[in-house]
């Protein structure tokens, strides 16, 4: 059995988180557990998706369930830079607008 990919979620200086590496079904449970928290009520979010990788379906359900979690607590998440490859599938599966990516 081969490890679990990498990913990781890193905040920079201007309060902009950036997520790299590839979230996929083999960590996507991990990935679930790491929701963005929003500072405050109302205010966005900036997740930078530059850096991500390989994206596919487990890719766009767990932005999917980051974006809804911080709904429910108020907060909105904005994805910035996002790959062309999980803009296409986010096209096909009709949720550009539900992430943001429109």
């Amino acid at each position: 059995m081969s490890a679990a990919p990498y990913f990781s979620v890193e905040h920079d200086t201007l309060g902009t988180l950036r997520v790299s590496g590839a979230i996929t079904y083999g960590n996507a449970a991990r990935a679930l557990s790491y929701v963005p928290q929003t500072p405050r009520e109302g205010t966005p979010v900036s997740i930078d998706l530059f850096a991500l990788q390989n994206a596919d379906s487990a890719t766009l359900a767990v932005l999917i369930a980051w974006s809804a979690t911080a709904r429910a607590r108020g907060g909105q998440l904005r994805y910035l830079r996002a790959p062309e490859g999980l803009r296409n599938l986010a096209r096909l599966c009709d949720v550009e607008e539900l992430l943001g990516l429109a």
